[in-house]
């Protein structure tokens, strides 16, 4: 009780914060570049297209005011992420993807908190960018290594406010 008492700024709760982003991008950086080599060897053209779609309208949601954009573009992300976990076919990979869409969705609400949230979303415009271009060309070594910088980049970023 003493400690909560000591930390009235929540001090302590964003050190936990980022401790667990950090375990979910390790996580991720485990299984989200090989879910996009699965997703473009099992997805369908549409399914594709939809993850192409989807780095498309956050791009365009750069040009929203500040406030409007981090909440769509929180959204979108999470759809982007979600379109590849459908595009893989993997019942598993779909069973996890609401927990990782949660993760996705914390990791900027905290980068928000500490201060990284423009180098968070920057992050996502790019490497999204980067990742629907692969796609496009069916290089499923590209886009993972797409993915594999993305989430590099996310710890980076969080780690250096």
């Amino acid at each position: 009780m003493e400690d909560q008492a000591a930390d009235v700024f929540g001090v302590t709760y964003l050190k936990d914060k980022v401790k667990l982003i950090n375990s979910w991008f390790e996580f991720r950086l485990i299984l989200e570049p090989s879910c996009i080599r699965l997703a473009i060897q099992n997805g369908t053209p549409q399914e594709l297209q939809e993850i192409i779609d989807s780095a498309k309208r956050m791009e365009a949601l750069n040009i929203l005011e500040k406030d409007v954009q981090k909440e769509a573009i929180i959204k979108e992300d999470q759809l982007f992420h979600i379109a590849i976990a459908t595009a893989t076919h993997n019942d598993i990979i779909q069973l996890i993807m609401p927990s990782l869409a949660a993760a996705v969705k914390d990791s900027i609400i905290t980068a928000t908190q500490i201060g990284t949230d423009v180098k968070s979303i920057d992050n996502a415009l790019t490497y999204h960018g980067k990742i629907a271009e692969f796609i496009e060309m069916r290089d499923a070594d590209g886009a993972a290594m797409a993915m594999h910088y993305h989430l590099v980049k996310g710890i980076r970023d969080l780690n250096t406010p």
